[in-house]
């Protein structure tokens, strides 16, 4: 089954939660049962569409989405300092772009001034589910520092490495 696909039928099953929620919820008899089915409802209704709306803009030509189209290396550049405060932002880029499924990705270190080894946690999961699905990963311009934290932690037996600096 291709990556959309699996994306697609992920977003069935949080649409058959959300339906399931909402028919339990009409059952329950106290108010308060009632608010806790329709929050459970509505929170799988929006990781449903979530879901579809990504996986729509990673299909579209030319769209400027974060996953590449079919076919291409997936190239994502990080900057700055990645810490236990910005490891959320990176671990959303990089979920998204696996979610397209790219032959490849390649994540750019080049301009990574610090590389905590709280922020390191997105690597292994974004390592983690690109193994999962066989796409290879590249770290490509990893400076001395974030180079150091990812050998530290084992990272450089799972990952490649190009364009050393």
């Amino acid at each position: 089954m291709s990556a959309r696909g699996r994306t697609l039928l992920v977003a069935a099953a949080w649409l058959l939660a959300a339906a399931a929620a909402l028919g339990a919820g009409a059952r329950v008899e106290p108010s308060w049962g009632r608010l806790l089915f329709l929050i459970a409802a509505a929170t799988a209704l929006r990781i449903a569409l979530r879901t579809i709306w990504h996986s729509a803009r990673s299909a579209r030509p030319g769209s400027r989405s974060a996953g590449p189209g079919q076919g291409q290396q997936a190239v994502v550049r990080l900057r700055g300092e990645i810490t236990a405060v910005t490891v959320g932002r990176t671990g959303r880029r990089l979920s998204a772009v696996l979610a397209a499924g790219p032959p490849v990705l390649e994540i750019g270190l080049g301009r990574v001034t610090l590389l905590t080894r709280d922020g390191a946690r997105v690597f292994f999961d974004a390592v983690r589910t690109a193994h999962a699905t066989g796409i290879p990963v590249v770290i490509s311009n990893a400076p001395t520092q974030p180079r150091a934290t990812l050998h530290t932690l084992g990272l450089d037996r799972v990952v490649h490495y190009s364009n050393e600096t």
